[in-house]
């Protein structure tokens, strides 16, 4: 019994010590606050009347019910391959990639992309043709690259309808254009 008072004494002791240290150092212990408030006086509150009208895509809004509706907003995709051509009456190739725009709650936009993603290898050849008759001095022109995504816009609309869906290409913006 005594060797077990002692080896008991032995290895609890010190561990013992080491906490009631321990909970007495943190115990004294007390936050500065008083400091760190006078090196960061706090800012006056500006009062804000309304607040702004947010015209996000990803802002959320409820109906009389208390329904959450996703408003619709623009939702800008790029379009998933890069197309590759010949300029007429040259050695050069023209490459470009795109971007669709769509104006419709986020769900519906992501579901109107995937459509766009199962046509694509229908879509691709369509906007070639439309960039394969243009002339390199056209190309290198702001206006005519306006012309050719509000072409590429039209033929894609078109053919979407022919498809059985409803046009929903709202705009077509060039991510890359090179002529090389």
């Amino acid at each position: 019994m005594k060797k077990m008072v002692r080896s008991a004494a032995l290895y609890g002791a010190p561990a013992l010590v080491t906490l009631v240290v321990f909970a007495a150092g943190h115990s004294t212990i007390s936050p500065q606050s008083d400091r760190l408030d006078a090196l960061n006086p706090p800012a006056p509150s500006l009062e804000i009347d309304a607040p702004p009208e947010n015209t996000d895509a990803s802002v959320q809004a409820t109906d009389e019910a208390g329904f959450v509706l996703a408003t619709p907003g623009y939702e800008y995709y790029p379009y998933p391959s890069t197309i590759i051509g010949n300029v007429p009456g040259s050695n050069k190739l023209f490459s470009f990639e795109i971007a669709v725009s769509i104006f419709e709650s986020p769900l519906n936009a992501s579901n109107m992309m995937t459509t766009l993603e199962e046509r694509e290898p229908q879509l691709r050849p369509l906007i070639l043709a439309e960039a394969v008759d243009l002339e390199e001095e056209v190309l290198l022109t702001k206006e005519g690259r306006h012309l050719l995504s509000e072409n590429i816009k039209a033929t894609i609309n078109d053919y979407l309808e022919r498809w059985g869906y409803e046009p929903f290409i709202h705009s077509v913006e060039f991510t890359s254009f090179f002529i090389t």
